[in-house]
């Protein structure tokens, strides 16, 4: 069962998966919405960001990896 707050987010890997992508960088993936400017989607609880993430990786979200 997904719980209500990880639906909250799922546009992000479902209708609205191409606004969107995960920036990899050394601390892990960060989710972007694609824009001028882009914005970072910044979520608290560390369980809930991981779950996100997972969710736009196995959907295939593209992924943009950052210079150290």
């Amino acid at each position: 069962m997904i719980d209500r707050d990880l639906l909250a987010y799922e546009p992000m890997w479902t209708t609205e998966r191409d606004r969107w992508e995960l920036h990899q960088t050394s601390l892990g993936y960060l989710p972007i919405l694609k824009g001028d400017p882009p914005v970072a989607e910044l979520i608290c609880d560390d369980g809930l960001a991981d779950q996100v993430i997972a969710k736009m990786l196995a959907a295939g979200v593209a992924v943009v990896a950052l210079p150290d």
